[in-house]
């Protein structure tokens, strides 16, 4: 019967923004795994290098958000307390083409918490074995920094469980498909096909932009 075939689905996810969703995972996993290993060495290097990555992930995403596709555009996805509220009462995650506007608020505010955790890690320094690449020019402000580096660290972490236990939920409960669309870039029950931007947009931002702020913080 038509009504057994499997949906074909719609594309919401353009192949850039997929592969930094999952780049941004293994830059912040391999970051915040080497946080709690002896600073120095290979540990030393790679909580620098997942730092800088997870940096130019970012900045790239927040280009993105405003040159991109239309499901990646702020415009398209970020709502105010009414839509939000909206949602939680009659809302269904499979349905809507990008983010729902509930998700579209903690993607701004992981954004900002990513930045902000990215630039500070470039400042901070135990003072024993382990310093920023950035952190001779921190001045008096290195030590109040690092500390908010740490807890910025924490938090972040919660936030990431958080995170993995939401799209869990709506995964098996809500059958929203979120991991499937991450990676195929589709979404069985969307309504509308996003306009899509090409990915050599995204390299004609990523390369520039990767490439300069490499060479100003590592040199």
């Amino acid at each position: 019967m038509r009504g057994d075939a499997p949906q074909e689905g719609v594309k919401i996810w353009d192949i850039a923004l997929r592969l930094f969703h999952w780049a941004l995972v293994v830059a912040f996993a391999f970051s915040a795994w080497s946080a709690f290993q002896d600073k120095f060495g290979i540990y030393a290097n790679m909580h620098t290098y997942a730092g800088v990555c997870v940096l130019i992930l970012v900045c790239w995403r927040i280009l993105w958000g405003l040159a991109g596709s239309e499901s990646a555009r702020y415009t398209s996805f970020v709502r105010g307390p009414k839509a939000i509220i909206g949602y939680l009462k009659h809302g269904d995650a499979a349905k809507c083409p990008g983010h729902n506007p509930l998700g579209a608020w903690s993607v701004v505010l992981m954004l900002l918490l990513l930045l902000a955790q990215a630039v500070m890690g470039l400042f901070a320094t135990d003072d024993m074995f382990f310093s920023g690449p950035l952190s001779d020019q921190a001045g008096d402000w290195a030590g109040r920094l690092t500390r908010w580096h740490k807890q910025t660290g924490l938090v972040l972490l919660g936030l990431a469980g958080l995170h993995i236990l939401v799209v869990l939920y709506y995964t098996l409960i809500k059958k929203a498909g979120l991991v499937r669309a991450m990676i195929t870039g589709t979404k069985p029950a969307a309504k509308r096909a996003p306009k899509l931007a090409s990915p050599w947009r995204a390299l004609a931002i990523l390369v520039p932009l990767a490439g300069t702020l490499w060479h100003l913080i590592l040199g």
